[in-house]
């Protein structure tokens, strides 16, 4: 080989070497950046578990609200049901109290008898 073949073959490895540095600190920062995703992919997928953990709490609050709204509701149809057999019942008995009452005798002058 002659100088000038073996200079161009030296200056061709050293720019070679040169893009090959610049390719291996690009990749290096691309690594870094990935990291840094890396990172806040996972920081976002713990916030993400802690949220849904939350709202899972919350879930089963509102379930058990809505449990305790419908047996007050069962309990308040209940005492409405009492309320109307009381009613009912009170009716009957104050018509029948009222049939059987102890009526005076009017044909008896100013004394007061009672039939029983």
């Amino acid at each position: 080989m002659n100088n000038f073949q073996s200079g161009n073959a030296s200056s061709q490895l050293n720019q070679i070497e040169g893009i090959v540095q610049q390719l291996i600190q690009q990749t290096q920062q691309a690594s870094a950046q990935y990291q840094q995703l890396l990172k806040q992919e996972q920081e976002n997928a713990q916030l993400l578990q802690q949220i849904a953990q939350r709202e899972q709490q919350a879930a089963q609050t509102i379930q058990t609200a809505l449990q305790g709204h419908q047996t007050a509701v069962q309990q308040m149809q209940h005492i409405t049901s009492l309320c109307n057999q009381i009613s009912h019942s009170t009716a009957t008995t104050g018509s029948y109290a009222a049939s059987t009452q102890q009526q005076p005798y009017s044909n008896y002058g100013s004394s007061s008898y009672y039939r029983q």
